[in-house]
This record gives structure tokens, sequence and C-alpha cells, in this order.
């Protein structure tokens, strides 16, 4: 009884030995699977008493770090190990009873990783770095198939430099350690800058000429459009090259190695070629206000008209207004216009006139209802001739120098004005014939042969025909319209003189009286007493006013007897010449008279 109860005694002794260490025991690592491993790689815990929540730290006290749990059971944990630094460590299981004994575990070197690489370009002699992680333990590191310039290395940034010889270009930076290899980009090339391009403006096809640095393999783009690379010639501070034919305006831009960009601060402005399809008129004056009408005209800069620069107003992209200039001459004008994208010329020319001017009218003497012509400058659409202050029809013209027009019936002397829209010309006086009018006859008598002066108006080349005269009077030595003169002809009676002139019609003039000297014939007796008769024959005998003997000093009485002349011997008549007078002056006998003893 006594050996039974000390056995129960024993037994319960154990069983709360052993309910007391489940209780109270912290958790047991037994095992771990994989003993080496690299970051973020997954291994096994294998133990006891894990718990429902354990906590896998990795490292030395101070310094550890916990893992991520991805299950766990009481005696089983798989877990991700932390960034830690490569080499040999420990791992430990951490519950609410405690923490386990550690077991230890490699940390394998893992493939290096690169974050970033500042600056990612440079030229040879650039230090540049590559920041990131398990960059040490380097086994191999070069620029393409070249050695790297090594100025500085730790696990987390490496300091290199670009080889002098290093070609321009992008390369391939391989970095090669215990974890593996990466790889990360640079581009041996300096920093592309636009500092200028030229011009500003600019018309496709025209050359645009970017100035700058670092441009060297640069690809040239406007706003966007890529120019033709096959045209451009690329050199490190300078690119020229054509702008192409659809380029828009936008900024300019140069990438070199597809990668580095530069950005102009300037847009470019393009310019379409201008174009000029018509104009709303084809003549016109200084000053008139003309519409070009086309393409691509907001962006001109000038308009001429021929060579002459003229004001202008750009009212939209396919219109402008024009005014015409002042010019010199009349004529036909090219009219132009001119852009940054080129210069452009109306098909039609544009006729310039000026107003009439130097007027000569032929004849200058004309009859009503009939023609003359006008020549002068500047007989250019020509919109109304007006002669006595009437507008006449223009029966033909010459443009620019002769109009053909008709007098009318009832016009009067005095100049024609001719007239455009840039002004009036008017011409010196024109004489509309009419009916000649005499007004004077200087001296009203005459002997034949001699001059008369005849006064009045319309008597340029008018014919004068005297009474008993058939011809006309032959010129005295002036012909013009107020005054004409003329010689008596020889034939000529006393009467009225008939004036004809260019119109036909006939006008007499007051009575003109024609004087002739007396023509003796004979007298008869020769010799005779005081008192006795002596007869005298001869011409114009009636119209002597005095009859003298003794030579013309000694007067006498006469009378008219039929056609001759009986004369008294006077008293104290001596022998001598009988002399008689008439208006056109004294003749005398051939034989001398002699009285009687």
């Amino acid at each position: 009884m006594k050996s039974v109860f000390i056995l129960f005694s024993f037994l319960f002794f154990v069983f709360g030995i052993s309910a007391c260490r489940v209780r109270n025991a912290p958790p047991e690592l037994t095992t771990l699977h994989p003993s080496e491993a690299y970051v973020g790689q997954e291994i096994t815990l294998g133990g006891y008493q894990f718990g429902d929540e354990p906590v896998v730290t990795f490292g030395r006290s101070g310094s550890a770090v916990a893992g991520q749990v991805v299950s766990g059971a009481d005696q089983s944990i798989r877990v991700i190990v932390p960034i830690l630094s490569p080499g040999l460590t420990q791992v430990q299981v951490q519950t609410s009873e405690g923490i386990s004994d550690p077991l230890p575990i490699k940390i394998l070197q893992p493939p290096p990783v690169v974050s970033a690489v500042s600056p990612e370009n440079g030229l040879p002699g650039t230090t540049f770095v590559i920041t990131g992680n398990y960059l040490n333990q380097i086994e191999e590191l070069r620029l393409d198939q070249t050695e790297a310039i090594i100025k500085d290395s730790s696990a987390t940034k490496l300091t290199l430099q670009v080889p002098q010889n290093m070609p321009h270009g992008p390369i391939n930076i391989v970095i090669g350690t215990k974890g593996g290899v990466t790889n990360a980009s640079f581009i041996v090339a300096g920093t592309p800058q636009i500092a200028s391009i030229s011009p500003k403006v600019g018309k496709p096809g025209s050359e645009l000429v970017i100035q700058g640095v670092n441009l060297t393999d640069g690809l040239v783009q406007i706003n966007g459009l890529t120019t033709d690379r096959n045209q451009t010639i690329v050199k490190d501070n300078e690119i020229r090259t054509p702008i192409p034919m659809n380029a828009t305006s936008g900024l300019v831009t140069v990438t070199v190695f597809e990668k580095l960009v530069a950005t102009s601060t300037d847009s470019l402005k393009i310019v379409l070629p201008p174009a000029v399809a018509n104009l709303s008129a084809r003549d016109g004056i200084a000053g008139d206000k003309i519409i070009l009408t086309g393409l691509n005209l907001k962006d001109v800069t000038g308009v001429m008209f021929g060579s002459t620069p003229v004001s202008y107003r750009i009212l939209n992209d396919t219109q402008i207004e024009a005014t015409v200039p002042t010019l010199m001459a009349s004529g036909s004008l090219a009219v132009s216009v001119t852009s940054a994208g080129g210069t452009a010329t109306a098909t039609d020319q544009f006729f310039f006139y000026l107003a009439p001017s130097n007027l000569v009218l032929t004849p200058t003497r004309q009859l009503p209802l009939q023609q003359i012509s006008i020549t002068g400058q500047n007989l250019y659409r020509i919109t109304e001739v007006k002669v006595s202050g009437q507008v006449v029809s223009i029966i033909s013209r010459i443009e620019g120098s002769q109009l053909q027009i008709g007098v009318p019936a009832d016009a009067v002397s005095g100049p024609i004005t001719v007239t455009n829209r840039a002004g009036t010309a008017t011409s010196q006086p024109l004489v509309v014939i009419q009916a000649p009018v005499i007004t004077a006859i200087v001296p009203a008598k005459a002997r034949p042969g001699e001059r008369v002066v005849v006064q009045g108006n319309y008597l340029y080349n008018a014919q004068f025909y005297f009474t008993g005269s058939t011809p006309p009077a032959a010129d005295g030595g002036k012909n013009d319209d107020t005054e004409r003169w003329i010689l008596v002809p020889s034939d000529a009676q006393t009467g009225p003189i008939r004036v004809i002139n260019a119109t036909n019609v006939s006008v007499n003039t007051d009575v003109f009286t024609v004087v002739r000297l007396a023509a003796i014939t004979d007298f008869t007796p020769k010799t005779a007493k005081v008192g006795d008769e002596i007869t005298i024959t001869g011409q114009n005998l009636s119209s002597v006013t005095a009859v003298k003997f003794n030579g013309g000093t000694l007067p006498t009485t006469f009378r008219l007897s039929g056609s001759s002349l009986i004369v008294a011997v006077p008293t104290g008549a001596i022998t001598g010449q009988i002399c008689l007078t008439t208006e056109a002056g004294s003749t005398c006998t051939s034989a001398n008279f002699s009285p009687a003893q």
C-alpha cells in the first residue's frame, strides 16, 4: 500500500513538471533549410513551440532585422530573408514565451541593383555616379568593352570616370559582382544646348541654322516634325537643315543619341509662300484702294507696284488692301507682295495713269459739225470731253495719245477740256469758224495794187472779191482771223467787197471806192486863146476833181461831156502840160499846150 502511494506521488510529480514545461517553454529552432540564402529568398525553419505569431529575426542582437513570415505552424515557419549584408549571420525565432537559440545562416551576395546613374551623360573625362545596392564584391566593371576607371566604390555607390578615348554615343555599363551581373546605360556626349535659331521666321524649303553646343549626331525636329537627315549638315556647334515643306510653326528640338534633347527658346514661325490670284481693279490712279486676293497674305511685309513700295493694310490671310502710289508716268506695273515665305507677283498687271496734259488740237480752227483730233499725253481712260462747255462724244481713240471728236453745231470758239479720273487738261482755244464778220476797211478808198486792211473775225484764209473783179484779191502780207491785208485788184471797181470763208457763207462789206488816175489819150486843140475850150479824151475822166495848166499850177474850170472832158483856157496860161487830178492823184498830158498869139 505504501509502495503504491509512492508510485502515484512520483507520477504526479512527473506530470506536474511536464505540464509546467509546456506552458512556459520558449520556442526551439532545430533546423534551417537552406542554410545559405539570398536576400528575398524564402527559407523554412523547423522546431517546436513556434506558436501562432512567431517573429523571425536575422542578425546579431542590436542590429537584428525581422524577416517576413509567409506562413507559420507550431513546428514549421516559412520566412523571406530580409535585406542584410552578405556573409555569415544568425537566425532566431521569438514568441511571447521567449526566444530560441540561434542557428547560423549564410547570406549570399545578391545580384547588383542599380537605381540611378547621375549624370546620365557626359563627355570623356566626366565623373559620374552609379547608385544602388550590392555593388560591392565587384568581379567585372566595364563600359562597353573598355575597362571602367573606378574613382570610388561601396555597396551602394560607384564613382566612375569616362575614359578619354571613349567614342561618343550610348554605352552599356556592365557591373559584375559575386552576386551576379547587371547593366546600366550612359551616353558619352555633352548635354546639347541650342543657343539660337536663324531665321526665326522662315519658309518651307529654306535653310534653318541652329547654333549651340554638343550637337553632334543631333536629330532636328520642328514642332515635332523631323527634318531630312540626309540633307542635314551636323557639326558639334552648328546644324544646317532644310525646313520641311509641311512644317508648322513651333519650337525646334535637337535630339542627340535618341535621348538627349535640347529645345530652342524661340519658336520658329513658318511662313508659307504668298500667292496673288487677282486684283479688284486692273487700272487706277494715285490714292485708289486696290484689293489683292490670294493665299498666305497675313505675313506679308511689303507690297510693290512696279519698283515702288506702297502702303497697305492686311485684311485677312486672303486679302490685302493696297493704296496706289503717286508715280511719275502712266504705264503698266507688276503688283507683288513679299513675306518671309517669298515674293509673289499678280498674274494681271495694274495700269496706272496720270491726268491728261499737253493737249494739241488739229486743226486749231474748225467748222461746226466737223471733226478735230486731240493729241497729248496721258489720254488714258478719258471719261469726258467738252467743247464750248458741252460734253461731246469720242468718235475714236488711240488709247493714251489721241482722241477724235466732232464740233457741235452751236459751238463757239474757246478751249477744249479733256477729263479722266486723275484730272482735267485744257487745250489752247479752238476757233469754231463762223460766217465772216467785217468791222472795218482801212482805207475805204484805194487805187488798184494798193494794200487794204480788213478787220473783223473769222477772216483767216477768207476770199475777198472786189466789185468788177473775178479772181479773189491777192494777199497783202497778213492772214489771221481778226485782220487781213489784201491788194486791190487792177480791175476792181467801186462797190461792196464780197467775203467768203470756210463756212461758204458770203458776206458783203460796205461800198469800197476804187480810185484811179485819169488816163489822157489826147487833147485838142493844142493851141487856143484864153476863154477857148479844149477837149481832153481818155479814161477815168469822170473822177477828175481838178484841171490845172502850166504844168499843174494854174487851175481852170471844166465839165464832163460824154466821155470827154471840156476845159476852158484860163487867163495866164502859158506853154506847158495840162494836168488832171482825181482822188488817186494827178496825171499830165504828154504834149504841151501853147496859148494862141
